[in-house]
């Protein structure tokens, strides 16, 4: 049975979560613990796995910055199903896509301790990192500071850090993590951890939990806010779309350097097709096709490469952004792949990351009499 509550903070938020971090690892609940650490005095993050709970002083789950999705690294430690107990900590996107991964055959949930955390939304990586080199003060104390003025802006919408949420953040309805065996969730009274877990781990763990508050309404509102953000996102996308030439024309400044496709979770392929030798033929092919088109653009087959990958993970993609923080051109892949995913995802009434059960429509054969 799970229970709830309030985690003690003492006015020290991240403190506390390390602690208990620590707990789990002295307890031998895990033998392995993969957790965001702040990094070059707080100016980024880096997943980190760690068996010594000393090396866990710089640890911080809520840290509002995602250089990857970190279930691309849950697949490489848990596909051979290595026998280690291990605590993953990880967003609710990171979540769902680890979800898609496992019913993929990429990654296994045996011997996993999934520990999710709220999600406010991340900023890029270049823009947190500035914003951090110019804060005044300890290095240690920033990441404190910063947690402390986004908690702020949950009660004070328009408040927050004087930089701009990730485009996928903007849009994001999925702000609570799904299947998570422990959740620590930021949503509530700005000087309490909310915290969900199995009653007998709350015991080991030798936590005292206070009863918690006024979590589901701040949810809610949050919930209704981004929803209302990514409709008219929708819209204005689908508007602009209204021929094959437009869509073409937002992926003009393409150069297909396949950055897109190695920072999706999703996009997991050991060979990629377009990376084989059909997509890289003998010279004198493309004379050939240059004389029949009468003009060639290069490289080739720039359009046919999002469109494949869209057909590929249209009905499992988790609205991460990584896609779009990746590219060295600014493209709207967010939008793109959000807005298609969106739609190939109520057609097939399938909501990524949802369930184990849920079978991937576009990856599952069924026969069914005519």
């Amino acid at each position: 049975m799970k229970v709830e509550g309030t985690l003690k903070t003492d006015g020290d938020m991240l403190t506390a979560v390390r602690n208990l971090l620590t707990m789990l690892l002295k307890q031998r609940i895990v033998d392995f613990l993969l957790v965001p650490q702040e990094i070059s005095h707080g100016r980024s993050l880096v997943q980190t796995l760690v068996k010594d709970p000393t090396h866990l002083d710089r640890a911080n789950p809520f840290s509002p910055v995602m250089p990857m999705n970190s279930a691309t690294i849950v697949s490489q430690l848990t596909a051979d199903k290595p026998g280690k107990k291990l605590g993953v900590v990880l967003k609710p996107c990171e979540i769902r896509a680890l979800i898609e991964l496992t019913k993929l055959g990429q990654a296994s949930l045996e011997d996993l301790i999934i520990i999710g955390t709220d999600c406010l939304g991340t900023y890029e990586v270049e823009d947190y990192a500035k914003l951090i080199e110019e804060m005044e003060g300890a290095a240690e104390e920033k990441g404190s500071r910063i947690l402390a003025e986004i908690r702020q802006s949950i009660a004070n919408p328009g408040t927050g850090l004087p930089i701009s949420l990730r485009s996928a953040c903007r849009m994001c309805n999925a702000i609570t993590p799904p299947l998570a065996d422990v959740t620590l969730g930021l949503f509530g009274p700005e000087d309490e951890i909310f915290i969900s877990l199995e009653s007998d781990l709350a015991q080991k763990l030798g936590l005292e939990l206070k009863e918690t508050r006024d979590r589901q309404e701040v949810i809610a509102e949050l919930i209704k806010s981004r929803t209302a953000v990514r409709e008219q996102v929708f819209s204005e996308f689908r508007d602009k779309m209204a021929t094959p030439a437009d869509f073409a024309d937002a992926l003009a400044t393409c150069t297909r350097c396949y950055a897109c496709q190695s920072a999706c979770p999703i996009c997991y392929c050991r060979v990629c097709f377009f990376q084989t030798e059909t997509f890289a033929p003998e010279s004198e092919r493309y004379f050939r096709w240059a004389e029949r088109e009468d003009a060639l653009r290069m490289p080739t087959e720039i359009l046919l490469f999002h469109l494949t990958r869209l057909n590929h993970i249209a009905a499992s993609c988790v609205g991460c952004g990584m896609c779009e923080s990746a590219c060295p051109h600014d493209l709207p892949l967010t939008t793109i792949f959000e807005a298609v995913g969106d739609g190939v995802q109520k057609a097939l009434d399938y909501e990524p990351g949802r369930s184990l059960e849920d079978e991937i429509p576009t990856a599952a054969f069924k026969e069914t009499g005519t």
